[in-house]
């Protein structure tokens, strides 16, 4: 039978490249596994995070695998960010391009009888053909995942090496499965497969032997299961366990033996009508998650997946969208156990490489993904890529998209494939064309637009899709806890404003039955070291909870009121005690349908609604004031206190950007040769426009408008002809918050250069 051996503890890390005569003068750092060296770094801002090389080295005794097992050993990595070449007492082992995918190397006859060193060479690098290559989240480096040495007492066992996992995929029917697994083929001395598949508790439903056929290595086998019962995703996810063993039928021995977990579900998406689960409509309401935690990076563990799955439970979610890479096994179990349907996808984000190195990485991983994912029922959709046309679109790219959903029916038949373009995309594109389904990620009222525009931006997309299903894949807005506004606005990065932008969402697409899926952005802040946003550096603050996961915002219980069941009320305000205005608007969430609102102890007003309960012109008393909202037993309460004016505590004020001078990129973009002076800083002259100001603003003056159009969208419209164009329309957001979308595409510098000129038109 098989061992498996934790190999977790007692690493060594050093970072740098670091060559072998240099190994036993290195200054070793002590790490257990899963670590990543930019949990610090990648997330306090600058854009300046460790990307390089780094080493990992093990010290380790034979004895840890015990004797017998030592001619059949092998070493598993859960994920290496994003290169691994990997060295076992100086040989070399093989090598890994992809930060998100298992792998697994034989270390059998490379193993000593005393003390062995096992070295791993971890690479994050920037420019290896490796995606993602740059996207709007950090690339944390390291072994984030840990690892494990599977090893055998015998010659006979699965092959576990295929795709870096165990070679069992397990395609359910309607009321029979297909089994199909790999055995080691030098050696397949056992003469029997024994095939067991037992319900959700245990008792076994079907069991079945066969022959062995010497020299096969590739075994598909169809059992029937009488009456299956399904995997209905939150009210009942079903699982079933398929055990295969190696036997020699003779003795009754078992070789080896492996199991996983699988569920019977149909689905199917309807342009008109959306997602069906098991033939019922089953509208599908979610969010995207990352993967990393504060102070951890990717390097975390089961305790925080749980703690993640149970916060996504009680928003009341039915779907998740792994973003964007492959993600823990543990957590797609997690999404199996908890009925989750979940979309997974590969890295393909932000913009294609044509090195061809970088095509090859892509098949890699999305077989990769597929195939050590295969057996997982609530696993609907392979994503293919996300907002790939950022940076321009091509003919290559579009072959390689085309490629890539092939190679995804090839291996899975079973699933829907889906791609994730960016708002700018425009439907003829084969980017909406190349997959069974398509999304868009939408920011009304953040990045461009009105919060009242989701609906509107829905329709005209669907008219114009005749022959793909749509979602909306993200849409969102920001919030840092610390700003509050009783009349919030787009960029005030209040938390009163990213609930405005969800409550207006979720009105929108609850009218519109035919979005496939809708899934906000995002669950969790999430690290991000190239931004400095609201008063936040390193962060994106579209989660619903904060990056600690110690905080749900106000939006966080808009979903909870609209998709969970358990009777809750949530008083809004918790944070935005001290009130100014004379007559305040006092909201509730509640999944409940009628709530009191209770000042000081008086009862003020009883309101009828669905989820949003909104108690007008309520008189604050001088001082604290006790709020409670009530429904029966259940209610919330909490004390605001009157004040005379607004709270400068509560307000977001921009701080400038007084950087030391930098010299300007170019010098004739636009043929006015006062553009070629160096500029020293980003100045706002009190009367004049800057980039602070919303694009709105900036194109009621002919010379505003002009100076985008020549200093922006002109160089753009080289790169991404269809970006340039929607800089034709401006919209709530400034030059300045949208510049860390297109900076990637544009010289650094090129944001002083737009603020120099906006800042000689007089408002």
């Amino acid at each position: 039978m098989r061992k498996i051996i934790d190999f977790n503890k007692e690493w060594e890390f050093c970072k740098g490249d670091i060559r072998e005569d240099e190994m036993s003068t290195s200054s070793w750092e002590k790490v257990d596994l899963p670590h990543t060296y930019n949990a610090l770094d990648g997330q306090d801002g600058g854009n300046d995070y460790y990307q390089g090389p780094a080493v990992y080295r093990k010290l380790f005794s034979a004895d840890e695998i015990p004797e017998e097992y030592r001619e059949n050993a092998y070493i598993r990595f859960g994920a290496a960010s994003k290169r691994a070449d990997v060295y076992l007492n100086g040989a070399y082992l093989g090598k890994h391009d992809g930060g998100f995918s298992a792998f697994t190397f034989d270390i059998s006859d490379k193993l000593t009888k005393g003390s062995n060193e096992l070295v791993v060479r971890v690479d994050n690098s920037k420019e290896l053909p490796i995606y993602p290559m740059f996207a709007d989240f950090t690339f944390f480096g390291g072994l984030y995942r840990g690892a494990e040495v599977i090893c055998f007492d015998g010659d006979e066992h699965f092959n576990i090496d295929e795709y870096g996992t165990d070679a069992l995929w397990i395609t359910p029917g309607k009321d029979s499965v297909d089994i199909r697994f790999k055995a080691r083929t030098d050696k397949c001395g056992f003469t029997a497969v024994i095939y067991d598949i037992c319900d959700g508790t245990k008792v076994e439903v079907v069991r079945q032997s066969i022959t062995n056929e010497y020299g096969r290595d590739d075994y598909v086998m169809t059992l029937k299961v009488p009456k299956p019962h399904l995997w209905k995703g939150l009210s009942d996810p079903h699982l079933y366990t398929a055990t295969i063993s190696m036997a020699l039928e003779d003795k009754g021995e078992i070789m080896d033996e492996i199991s996983s977990d699988f569920g019977f579900r149909s689905f199917r998406v309807d342009r008109e009508s959306g997602f069906y689960l098991n033939g019922e409509s089953y509208p599908l309401r979610g969010v995207c998650r990352h993967q990393d935690r504060e102070n951890m990076g990717w390097a975390i563990t089961s305790s925080e997946h749980d703690e993640d799955m149970q916060l996504i439970r009680e928003a009341g979610a039915n779907t998740v969208r792994l973003a964007h890479y492959q993600q823990a096994p543990y957590f797609y179990d997690l999404c199996d156990r908890q009925g989750m349907v979940v979309w997974a996808e590969i890295p393909f984000i932000s913009g294609y490489d044509d090195r061809r190195e970088s095509d090859e990485n892509l098949r890699s991983q999305l077989r990769e993904l597929i195939m050590q994912n295969y057996n997982h029922p609530s696993i609907c959709f392979w994503g293919i890529a996300n907002e790939i046309g950022i940076a321009g679109e091509s003919p290559r790219m579009y072959e390689v998209v085309k490629e890539l959903n092939s190679i995804a029916k090839e291996l899975d038949s079973t699933r829907l494939t889906t791609i994730a373009n960016v708002g700018m995309t425009e439907t003829s594109s084969p980017l909406f064309h190349s997959t069974d389904l398509a999304t868009y990620n939408e920011y009304k009222g953040w990045y461009e637009g009105s919060a009242d525009d989701h609906g509107a931006f829905a329709d005209e997309k669907h008219a114009e899709l005749v022959d793909v299903p749509l979602g909306i894949s993200e849409y969102g807005a920001e919030a840092v806890m610390k700003w509050h506004s009783a009349e919030p606005k787009v960029q005030d990065y209040t938390e009163e404003y990213q609930a405005v932008v969800h409550e207006k969402a979720m009105e929108a697409f609850g009218q519109r039955p035919y979005l496939w899926g809708t899934w906000l952005w995002n669950m969790f802040d999430f690290a991000a070291d190239q931004r400095d946003e609201g008063g936040c550096k390193g962060r994106n603050n579209k989660g619903l909870v904060t990056f600690d996961r110690k905080t749900k915002k106000q939006a966080f219980y808009l979903y909870k009121a609209l998709w969970s069941s358990e009777p809750f009320v949530y008083v809004c305000g918790k944070r935005f005690t001290k009130r100014y205005e004379d007559k305040v608007e006092i909201k509730a969430y509640s999944n409940l349908k009628e709530l009191t609102l209770f000042v000081n102890g008086d009862a003020v007003q009883t309101l009828k609604a669905d989820a949003v309960f909104r108690f007008d012109k309520i008189q604050l008393l001088a001082g604290e004031n006790e709020i409670v909202v009530r429904a029966g037993d259940t209610e919330d309460k909490v004390a605001f206190t009157k004040v005379d004016e607004i709270p400068s505590e509560y307000v977001f004020k921009e701080e400038k950007n007084l950087s030391e001078a930098v010299t300007q990129w170019f010098a004739t973009v636009s043929g006015n040769g006062a553009e070629s002076n160096a500029v020293k800083e980003i100045v706002v002259n009190e009367g004049f426009l800057s980039v602070y100001d919303p694009l709105e603003e900036v194109y009621k003056y002919p010379e505003g408008y002009n100076a985008i159009q020549e200093l922006v969208a002109k160089p753009m419209s080289l790169i991404n002809p269809s970006m340039a164009d929607r800089m034709k329309t401006g919209g709530a957001m400034s030059f300045h918050s949208i510049w860390h979308h297109i900076s990637k595409m544009l010289p650094d510098d090129l944001i002083y250069v737009v603020n120099e000129r906006l800042n000689k038109i007089r408002k």
